[in-house]
């Protein structure tokens, strides 16, 4: 059986100030900082002063290296974007060198991934993630962004889903992405307790065996 292509993260933009090392790490600064506000406060906190503060640089840091808020959250984006296409092919090559995967492997590392990122540190970058994509969706020009993580998100998923064998991969692989996107939210937004241990496996597992016989 051949080898997916694999995804590629969509190009960046020419970038504004310092092009050498140390203006490339006071970008990053920068860019985590800004993630890091959308994260815990949501889209309407990013300003050039915010970001700046944010990370104890300078309040003209910021527009030196960005020209306007719209430049900087779509930066943002793309580094969360990166950042996430880098781990699903590093979670894609693992099942893909695994072979035949049995239903108990793929439900621990799918009930894994979805524990890191409740975390108090994860769920701040899942929260990002929501409100970047939500962003993007508003506009045109950032959706070349989104449709490489799409990509990889889509891959990662056929990949579980081939591995267990599943009568359609394709749709199964939809179902599979939906349905844990409707799990993070529900676990990190709603009233309800959330799932972890031996509860989350038990729904995971549930989830997976259904879509097998999709």
């Amino acid at each position: 059986m051949a080898t997916p292509p694999q995804p590629a993260a969509a190009a960046a933009p020419p970038t504004r100030g310092r092009r050498d090392r140390r203006g490339e790490l006071r970008r990053a600064e920068l860019l985590e900082a800004a993630i890091h506000l959308i994260g815990e406060h949501g889209l309407d906190a990013v300003t050039h002063r915010a970001v700046a503060a944010a990370a104890g640089v300078p309040a003209a840091s910021t527009s030196y290296y960005f020209r306007s808020k719209d430049e900087l959250i779509d930066e943002a984006l793309r580094t969360l974007a990166t950042r996430e296409i880098v781990r699903l092919r590093e979670r894609r090559t693992a099942l893909g060198a695994a072979g035949a995967v049995d239903l108990e492997a793929t439900t621990a590392a799918l009930s894994a991934w979805i524990e890191e990122q409740i975390t108090p540190e994860g769920r701040v970058a899942m929260l990002a993630q929501y409100q970047l994509q939500l962003e993007a969706a508003r506009r045109p020009e950032a959706r070349e962004i989104l449709a490489a993580w799409k990509e990889g998100t889509d891959d990662l998923a056929e990949t579980a889903m081939r591995s267990l064998g599943a009568r359609d991969v394709t749709t199964a692989g939809i179902l599979l992405v939906c349905a844990i996107d409707g799990l993070r939210l529900r676990l990190m937004a709603s009233g309800h307790a959330p799932l972890a241990g031996a509860e989350l496996r038990a729904v995971v597992r549930a989830l997976l065996a259904g879509l097998v016989l999709a």
